[in-house]
């Protein structure tokens, strides 16, 4: 799960939403790679006519509770399963305390908000 951080950084003021956000890791599903209270820097101009690809790191809403945001990463989806191109697969890295696609099923692009770009 992440936290938005007190602050956005935008490159385009006044353009309605920064390319760039800010969130702050509050839980442990992406451990080791990320951890709680680890900073990140996230590309919301990513998939502007790129699709995700798998190892990508992501910031997607919840599909269940909207409010939500969770930070995953896209994976190949498993055998039998085959999402629509407007779906992606997505997976934590510590699969015991991950609630993602295995729970959920693949998930609408139009959740994803953008890539995990840099962690400070």
């Amino acid at each position: 799960m992440l936290a938005a951080a007190s602050a956005s950084a935008s490159l385009l003021r006044g353009r309605g939403w920064p390319p760039v956000s800010r969130y702050i890791v509050d839980g442990s599903s992406m451990e080791p790679a990320y951890r709680k209270g680890d900073r990140l820097l996230v590309n919301r101009l990513a998939y502007v006519g790129h699709k995700p690809q798998p190892g990508d790191v992501v910031v997607l809403r919840d599909p269940d509770e909207r409010t939500r945001l969770l930070i995953k990463r896209v994976a190949a989806a498993p055998a039998g399963s085959v999402p629509t191109p407007r779906h992606v697969y997505v997976l934590g890295d510590n699969a015991a305390e991950s609630r993602d696609s295995r729970h959920f099923g693949a998930v609408d692009r139009a959740l994803i908000l953008g890539r995990a770009w840099r962690k400070y």
